[in-house]
C-alpha cells in the first residue's frame, strides 16, 4: 500500500527540500519527529510577518494619547488646506477614542468569516485594506467627525487582526512551545503601543500630529509587502482537505521530515467528513499513533460552527462563556485607562514635555514586562501567570487610586508603572492565548471572534465611562477596577483549566 507520505512526496517536488532539517532555535528530545521539534527560523519568520497585524492594533490603540492637546487646541490656521488642529470638546474626543472600540467589535465579529473564507494568512492580507484607509482618513482629517471615522475604520482592521493572528500563531506553533510563540501576539501589540508613543512624543507640536496618526499606513504597506513570505496555517489547509500542501508546510515549519504523529492529532477536529474518508481508505496513514475514528462518528460531529450558533452548541458553551469573561474582565481591570489617559493624568503633575517622556517610558516597560513572560508561560503554565498578574494588579490599581485621590503625585506616577508591570506578563497575553487553546479547529474562528468582541465591548465601555464616572465619584472609580479584578479572579480560579503542554484537541476534550 502506498503511504500518504509517499503520495505527498510524489505530488509535490518541493517536499524533497522541505525534509532537510533546518536549524532550530529550541529543541526538545532527540527524535526527528515534528512533535519533538522546537521553534525553527521558518516558523519564527512566518510568525513575525503575521504579527505585523497586531502591531498595527497596538499602534492605533494609543495614537491619540500623546497628541491629544495639540489635536484639540491651537490658534486658528490661515491659508492651509488642512487645519493645524481640530478643536473639540472632551466628550467629542472621548467619542473619537471610543469609536475605535466600536470598529474593533465589528472587525472581531467579521474575523471568523475572513479567516475561514481566505485563510489565516490570506485574511490578514485582505485586512490591510482597512488598515490603509483608516490612517489616511485620520491624517487628512478636516473635522473631528472625519478623525472619528478614521478611528472607526482602523478599529475594524484592529478587531480582525487580534482575532486571526493569535489563531494563526497557535496553529503553527509546536505544542510544547505554543504559549511562547503566541506571546508574540501580545508583544507585537505592546511594541506597537511603544512605537506610537515614541512617534507621538517626537511629533508633539504643530500639525505634526498628522504624521503620528498616519504612521499606521507605513505598517500596513510593510505587511502587504512581506506577507507573501509567510506560509498559510497547516491546520487550516488540512481542514480544507489540502492534505499534501498541509504536510509540506508543516515540514517546512518544523524542519523535519516526519510529521505523521503531529498530523494524527488533527484528525478529529479537522474537516470531519474528509478526515473520516481518509481514515477509512487508509488507516495506516496514522502509523499507529492514533485510533482511527469511524466515518459515522465523525460525520455526526460535523456541524459547521459559526458566530451565530457556537453559543447554542453544548460542547462549546462553557469555553465560549470563559473566553468572553476573560476578555471582558481584562478590560474591566482598567488597563486601558493607563494607555488612553496616562498623558492626561501625568500632565496634572508634570509639564507637557516631561509627561510625554514618562508616557513613552510606560510603553518601554510594557514591552520589557511582556517579553519577560516568555520565560514563564510554558514553564509554569497559564494559571500561575494569570493569577499572579491579577493579584499584583489589585495592589497596583489600589495604589493608583490612593495616589490620585490624596494628591500624592509620586505615588500615582509610580503606580501607573506598577499597573503596567503587573498586567503585561500575565493578564495581558494569557486571555488571548487561552482564546485560541480552548476551542478545536472547527470552533476556533467563531470562538475567537466572540472573545475579541467582548474585549472591544469592554474597551468601549471603559473609554466612554471612565472620565464621566471619575468626574462624579473622583478616584473611587479605581475601586470599580479593583472589584472587577477580585470577582473575575475568583471565577477564573474555579473554571479556567491549565493548558500547558496539551494539544488543542486534548484541551477541547475536557469540556465535552
Amino acid at each position: 500500500m502506498v503511504t500518504p507520505e509517499a503520495q505527498d512526496t510524489a505530488s509535490s517536488p518541493l517536499l524533497v527540500q522541505d525534509t532537510v532539517e533546518s536549524p532550530l532555535l529550541t529543541r526538545a528530545g532527540v527524535g526527528p519527529t515534528s512533535l519533538n521539534a522546537g521553534i525553527t527560523w521558518a516558523c519564527l519568520g512566518s510568525a513575525a510577518i503575521v504579527c505585523l497585524a497586531p502591531l498595527q492594533y497596538g499602534y492605533h490603540i494609543a495614537e491619540l494619547n500623546t497628541p491629544k492637546k495639540i489635536i484639540t487646541e491651537c490658534a486658528p490656521s490661515i491659508g492651509s488646506k488642512l487645519p493645524q488642529c481640530l478643536p473639540m470638546s472632551d466628550t467629542m474626543f472621548s467619542l473619537a477614542t471610543s469609536l475605535f472600540a466600536v470598529g474593533g467589535l465589528v472587525g472581531s465579529l467579521c474575523a471568523g468569516w475572513l479567516a475561514e473564507r481566505f485563510g489565516r494568512r490570506g485574511g490578514l492580507v485582505y485586512n490591510n485594506i482597512v488598515f490603509v484607509l483608516g490612517p489616511l482618513l485620520m491624517a487628512l482629517a478636516v473635522s473631528p467627525a472625519m478623525l472619528a471615522i478614521g478611528r472607526f475604520v482602523s478599529g475594524v482592521g484592529s478587531g480582525a487582526a487580534i482575532v486571526v493572528a493569535p489563531l494563526y500563531l497557535s496553529e503553527i506553533a509546536p505544542v510544547r512551545l505554543r504559549g511562547t510563540l503566541n506571546l508574540l501576539n501580545q508583544l507585537s501589540i505592546v511594541v506597537g503601543i511603544l512605537l506610537t508613543l515614541t512617534v507621538g512624543m517626537v511629533a508633539n507640536r504643530g500639525s505634526l500630529w498628522r504624521v503620528s496618526v498616519g504612521g499606521g499606513l507605513v505598517l500596513a504597506c510593510a505587511h502587504l509587502a512581506l506577507s507573501a513570505l509567510a506560509v498559510e496555517s497547516p491546520r487550516f489547509l488540512w481542514a480544507r482537505g489540502r492534505r499534501a500542501e498541509a504536510r509540506t508546510v508543516l515540514r517546512h515549519l518544523r524542519g523535519v521530515a516526519d510529521v505523521d504523529a503531529e498530523v494524527a492529532t488533527w484528525g478529529v477536529s479537522g474537516d470531519a467528513e474528509q478526515v473520516a474518508d481518509d481514515m477509512v481508505a487508509d488507516p495506516e496513514s496514522l502509523n499507529g499513533t492514533a485510533k482511527p475514528v469511524s466515518s459515522t462518528e465523525l460525520r455526526a460531529d460535523g456541524t459547521t460552527v459559526t458566530v451565530f450558533n457556537i453559543f447554542r452548541l453544548a460542547q462549546y458553551r462553557r469555553q465560549w462563556l470563559l473566553v468572553l469573561l476573560l476578555q471582558f474582565g481584562q478590560q474591566l481591570s482598567g488597563i486601558n485607562t493607563v494607555f488612553y489617559y496616562s498623558s492626561t493624568v501625568l500632565e496634572r503633575m508634570f509639564s507637557s514635555q516631561l509627561s510625554s517622556v514618562l508616557t513613552m517610558l510606560i510603553g518601554v516597560l510594557n514591552v520589557v514586562a511582556t517579553a519577560s513572560a516568555a520565560l514563564f508561560i510554558d514553564r509554569f503554565g497559564r494559571r500561575p501567570l494569570l493569577f499572579t498578574s491579577m493579584a499584583a494588579m489589585v495592589v497596583a490599581v489600589t495604589l493608583l487610586g490612593v495616589g490620585l485621590g490624596l494628591g500624592l503625585n509620586v505615588l500615582a506616577a509610580v503606580a501607573l508603572y506598577l499597573v503596567v508591570a503587573a498586567f503585561a506578563p500575565g493578564f495581558g497575553p494569557v486571555p488571548f492565548l487561552l482564546g485560541t487553546e480552548l476551542f478545536d479547529v472547527r470552533a476556533a474562528s467563531a470562538g475567537g471572534a466572540w472573545a475579541l468582541g467582548a474585549n472591544w465591548v469592554g474597551t468601549f465601555i471603559v473609554a466612554m465611562a471612565f472620565l464621566p464616572i471619575q468626574s462624579l465619584i473622583g478616584e473611587w472609580v479605581f475601586a470599580i477596577f479593583v472589584g472587577s479584578l477580585l470577582v473575575c479572579g475568583g471565577v477564573f480560579y474555579v473554571y479556567v483549566p491549565e493548558t500547558k503542554g496539551r494539544t488543542i484537541d486534548e484541551i477541547a476534550a475536557t469540556f465535552k
